[in-house]
């Protein structure tokens, strides 16, 4: 006989497993009833939600706190105008923006960019990330619980820490066990659902973490830069590739903390790109 769990009506087949099942639900949200397994989630899930005027879709209920990102979102997928056609290839966009970008990106007269690895030439900067990625980014440390890769044993030692003390609970869609905070990250591989999108092009990402990692592309920034020789670079997998050139042990992956440069460029651009209120 199965068991059920009051607050949300899942059903268990063990006792053991509802026990485990209801960390989860330890503290609530008093304006939105979501329950949280610890009370720093709680807090955190306020400070995002509740505590910030949130915009919200017509058509399907997609929030955002900005409104330029709602006004994307709508056009993107609730119209079938495409009014903006790019002039040299006749691709057509939805939003002018992405047409600017795509001009900028594929058409432009100045020099492709040549790969720090290897040498190879790219004709932008999407082209460059896509060869460093299936070129060059290739994890040589493998996780045995979750089979993630890793590019240095410093970040497998941590990643295994974080299996070994997180608060595992169970997703009901394929039975891998997520550490509470994870589980809702995790559900989206499922649905399909990418909340983060990218405030310049509107690319949409699963988890934040890719979403600042890609938006460092627009900013023209390079906060990685090489504890050797100086050398500075876009994105992590750039200086990851590159510090291997360098011969003997490699002291450990300095630490880059990218958030402020991210949350800075993502509102200067939303101020100098401020849209209507969709009604």
């Amino acid at each position: 006989m199965r068991v059920e769990c009051d607050h949300c009506r899942r059903k268990f087949l063990k006792k053991s497993n509802l026990a485990e099942h209801l960390k989860q639900h330890r503290h609530k949200c008093t304006d939105c009833s979501k329950t949280f397994s610890l009370e720093r989630y709680l807090i955190s899930h306020i400070e995002k939600i509740h505590r910030q005027q949130m915009y919200e879709c017509s058509v399907c209920k997609y929030k955002s706190n900005n409104k330029g990102t709602l006004k994307n979102h709508y056009i993107r997928l609730h119209t079938s105008n495409y009014d903006y056609v790019c002039n040299t290839c006749g691709k057509q966009f939805k939003i002018k923006k992405a047409l600017n970008y795509h001009v900028k990106q594929d058409h432009s007269e100045a020099p492709p960019i040549v790969c720090d690895v290897c040498g190879h030439f790219s004709k932008n900067l999407h082209a460059l990330k896509a060869h460093m990625k299936y070129r060059h980014y290739k994890p040589e440390f493998v996780c045995r619980i979750c089979r993630r890769g890793m590019t240095t044993q410093e970040n497998l030692n941590q990643h295994l820490t974080w299996h070994e003390t997180r608060e595992k609970v169970l997703c009901p869609t394929c039975g891998k066990r997520f550490r509470g905070r994870d589980l809702d990250s995790h559900m989206r591989v499922h649905t399909g659902v990418k909340p983060f999108p990218c405030p310049v092009c509107g690319k949409t990402f699963r988890r934040q973490t890719a979403q600042e990692q890609h938006v460092l592309i627009h900013t023209g920034k390079r906060p990685y830069i090489c504890d050797i020789c100086g050398q500075a670079f876009v994105q992590k997998p750039g200086l990851i590739c590159h510090r291997k050139r360098h011969p003997g042990p490699l002291p450990p992956l300095p630490v880059v903390s990218i958030k402020n440069i991210v949350t800075e460029f993502t509102k200067e651009y939303a101020t100098k790109n401020a849209v209507i209120k969709i009604e």
